[in-house]
């Protein structure tokens, strides 16, 4: 794995690969898997997901988080979110991902990419949002074989059951909530060690695989972002966008959730009568597979990818 802060955007973004590295030769490189993560978009939730593909399918694989949401360290800094609030909102997010796609397929397909490379996209949840929006790019879209949307939010994110809890509920306290998390950024790293063991251990999330990201999140410029993109989502992911789906139906699968609180098992049957050709189905996995089931899914889609060749 290779991992670096990369400038996109004007934020410096952590990019994870597995395989090549984005800046290195890749004459013989016949297909490249890119993965946009959900929110919170720290890329280390994702790393057995995108190791799981590396090594099922030999493809590069490159994951690619969210602005502002992995911090990287000192000399590197990041626009202050108060003066920059746009380059971490949605909107901002999808600009993000188009001028990294601009350099990462783009650029990088004019200079090192065989004109027959694949590409194939896996998104997350809000990630799914951003590469439907992604596909209305001709540059992208052309370069495209194959688009695995998991989990996906990419219509009426208010209406269910928890976005309605995070606005009713959550939204108020938000500065309480990054209070606390300044609070506990001040306490002696043992007792911040004791805190975050004792909530996965009650949770069953692994520690030894997301110690480090769950302590990254308990941080308040993180959780500023992360909520701000949150409450963005439930504003302005409304009405499906058919026409891009529709436009691509034969690349696009998508995953749904049984008691998905995002991304319910009604969506999948929603969109089925919408766009009766749509490929679609409802998985016993839950939305946040990262967190527990990372084998599983990156197996799962995996195979996918391996259908469509």
């Amino acid at each position: 794995m290779h991992q670096a802060y990369l400038e996109l955007n004007g934020v410096r973004t952590k990019v994870s690969t597995w395989g090549k590295w984005v800046e290195e030769s890749t004459k013989d490189t016949e297909d490249i898997v890119i993965i946009i993560t959900g929110n919170p978009g720290i890329s280390g939730f994702y790393d057995l997901f995108a190791e799981t593909i590396n090594e099922k399918l030999g493809y590069p694989v490159w994951c690619l988080g969210h602005a502002g949401h992995d911090l990287p360290k000192e000399p590197i800094t990041l626009p202050k979110f108060n003066d920059h609030k746009e380059l971490y909102g949605l909107k901002g997010q999808i600009q993000h991902k188009v001028l990294s796609y601009l350099c990462f397929l783009l650029i990088f397909f004019e200079k090192y990419v065989p004109i027959n490379t694949r590409v194939h996209l896996i998104g997350h949840s809000i990630g799914c949002y951003m590469i439907l929006e992604l596909l209305e790019h001709p540059s992208i879209k052309d370069k495209v074989s194959d688009v695995h949307l998991l989990f996906p939010t990419i219509e009426h994110m208010a209406e269910t059951k928890n976005g309605k809890f995070l606005t009713t509920f959550i939204k108020p306290i938000v500065w309480l909530i990054v209070f606390v998390s300044w609070i506990f950024t001040i306490l002696p790293n043992i007792i911040q060690f004791i805190l975050i063991y004792a909530y996965m251990t009650f949770t069953g999330i692994s520690i030894e695989e997301h110690f480090k990201n769950v302590k990254a999140i308990v941080n308040p410029g993180v959780l500023r972002r992360v909520f701000f993109l949150a409450f963005e989502e439930l504003d302005q992911v409304k009405e499906r966008n058919n026409e891009v789906i529709k436009s691509n139906i034969n690349k696009l699968k998508l995953y749904y959730g049984k008691n998905d609180g995002w991304a319910p098992a009604s969506f999948c049957d929603r969109i089925k009568i919408d766009i009766p050709n749509i490929n679609a189905q409802v998985s016993s996995y839950d939305h946040t597979f990262v967190l527990k089931r990372n084998v599983e899914v990156g197996n799962i889609v995996s195979d996918w990818i391996k259908a469509k060749q």
